[in-house]
């Protein structure tokens, strides 16, 4: 417990490059198997490694001023 407030929460930036799709099921090409399942692979972002967020950027300081 960390008192009488809450501890504040910070939203989770969603990943520019995704937009927060992180993960995606692509067709192979192959067709489908005997059973009849479309044969898909399974991608990843590459920017959020399938997270869907990014971490919040500190604010960089430029002569003394943000």
């Amino acid at each position: 417990m960390t008192g009488l407030n809450p501890a504040p929460h910070t939203p989770a930036r969603i990943c520019p490059n995704c937009d927060g799709f992180a993960t995606a099921a692509v067709t192979s090409g192959l067709g489908r198997d005997a059973s009849g399942h479309l044969r898909t692979i399974t991608v990843d972002c590459t920017a959020c490694h399938g997270h869907g967020t990014t971490p919040v950027r500190a604010v960089q300081l430029v002569g003394g001023r943000a």
